[in-house]
């Protein structure tokens, strides 16, 4: 962990961007001022092109391991070409997130982000929220895909790429029709395309492989194979934009 020198610790931060460093930043009170030193002890950002910073904020149960690999996701994301998406719209999507300050919120469990999340809002920034307990060593099933790729998804892609978004809810309409996509039931309609797009990414990836389906089976296919032969539309909007991509760690 990266920890801001006893000489610095005098000066409060209005502006998280005073704050620099690679590894995981030891934040609070005695370095940040407001609800984000009060709320969360750890930090990572990533760097768009315009300069302006993707941020993660964890509170102290996450590991920095996990805070590091949700940062690798969001750059894997972000700078891996597709056969059609190249860097030039990579780029696009990462000044779209930093300028709409997006950010992950990662949490020990759900009753803080309950009790503080409306804090978090406050500020300005649009997040994604993500749990240790879902994360890669927890030994539950890894969401970070999934979630992270909602933030990627709602303030990147879809303000961006409109083509590709209308993709994403065409894709998702037919697939409901066919059945082959089937939304839970207190699922609001307008997530549907977001959760679609996030269950193609897991089973591209092989994150459902060999469990009769993706997300606990609303998505029918569960490995890359399945899912080119049942969903090639899927396929093909993965493969457009991120590739062959694989999971960063295994």
């Amino acid at each position: 962990m990266v920890v801001v020198s006893s000489c610095v610790k005098e000066k409060l931060y209005s502006e998280l961007s005073d704050l620099y460093g690679t590894g995981v930043i030891e934040i609070g009170t005695h370095n940040v001022s407001g609800n984000i030193g009060e709320i969360f002890s750890k930090y990572v950002y990533t760097t768009a092109p315009n300069g302006g910073r993707i941020e993660i904020f964890g509170t102290s149960g996450v590991s920095d391991d996990q805070m590091i690999y949700a940062r690798e996701i969001i750059e894997q994301y972000l700078t891996i070409d597709g056969l059609i998406y190249k860097q030039k719209h990579k780029e696009i999507i990462a000044n779209s997130l930093a300028n709409k300050r997006s950010a992950i919120v990662f949490w020990d469990t759900e009753s803080q982000y309950e009790d503080n999340i409306d804090k978090v809002s406050a500020i300005g920034y649009n997040v994604q929220d993500l749990y240790a307990t879902e994360s890669w060593g927890s030994g539950n099933r890894d969401a970070s895909y999934e979630e992270i790729l909602h933030l990627v998804h709602n303030y990147g892609i879809a303000p961006t790429l409109f083509e590709y978004q209308s993709r994403i809810q065409k894709a998702n309409d037919d697939a409901i029709k066919s059945g082959l996509w089937s939304p839970w039931g207190d699922l609001p309609k307008a997530d549907f395309d977001d959760e679609y797009f996030a269950a193609a990414m897991d089973c591209y990836l092989g994150l459902w492989k060999g469990q009769g389906g993706t997300m606990g089976g609303t998505y029918k296919p569960s490995s890359r194979a399945e899912m080119k032969d049942q969903d090639p539309v899927g396929y093909k909007l993965i493969l457009d934009l991120f590739g062959e991509i694989e999971p960063v760690r295994k």
